[in-house]
């Protein structure tokens, strides 16, 4: 992500950014829960968890995990993440750029990346990243909007009328991409709610 720009929008929309964006959020994060597994043992990683959201369903419904370790260049969406999560030591919070990341080399059972793809800025890099933290036989969680269809234009004006890095790709792009790198594609599909296009992969690390 460009962290001139694209951080300091996210701090400014931190303090209402769940009631404005309260039906998108739920609805892609319906669609990851769908999908996801987590074990007792598991170190899961969401390299931009904006305000916690997936955390906190987590946390709410006693799902088993060893590790969770939310990261986001936004300050201020991560003070809203640690106040929902409130003192909980099976979390940790980190503000790195998900192009480059300070974790060790196959730390990490799960990644995922919830609508933010669009805001890389070297979306390669990030795919990259991640294959590097992700353990040997990992999961890696992609949910993002779809360029395609009618949604072109409406991404046209988004870009337009926000500072946001804005870098839609279509889900085809995407998987492109994520072979490139040597993952597995193990999941795929695309919906609309609203006037989004979305996208939903689950690609693994091979073991």
């Amino acid at each position: 992500m460009n962290r001139d720009y694209t951080a300091e929008s996210y701090d400014a929309l931190a303090s209402e950014y769940d009631m404005r964006w309260k039906g998108y959020i739920e609805n892609t994060h319906q669609k990851l829960l769908g999908r996801l597994e987590t074990r007792p043992s598991d170190r899961l990683l969401d390299i931009s968890a904006g305000t916690g959201y997936l955390a906190k369903y987590l946390q709410q419904h006693e799902w088993e995990f060893d590790e969770f370790v939310l990261n986001d260049i936004s300050s201020e969406m991560l003070d809203k993440a640690q106040e929902k999560v409130g003192p909980d030591g099976r979390y940790g919070y980190t503000e790195y750029r998900a192009e480059q990341m300070g974790f060790e080399s196959n730390s990490f059972d799960q990644v995922i990346s919830m609508n933010a793809f669009h805001n890389y800025l070297d979306q390669g890099a990030v795919i990259r990243e991640v294959y590097r933290v992700l353990k040997p036989g990992g999961m890696f969680y992609l949910l993002d909007w779809n360029k395609t269809g009618l949604f072109r234009v409406v991404n046209y004006w988004i870009d337009k009328l926000t500072s946001e890095t804005i870098q839609t790709i279509s889900v085809d792009e995407v998987e492109e991409l994520l072979r490139s790198y040597h993952f597995n594609i193990k999941h795929k599909e695309t919906w609309h709610y609203r006037y989004w296009n979305l996208f939903f992969i689950c690609a693994t690390k091979p073991a």
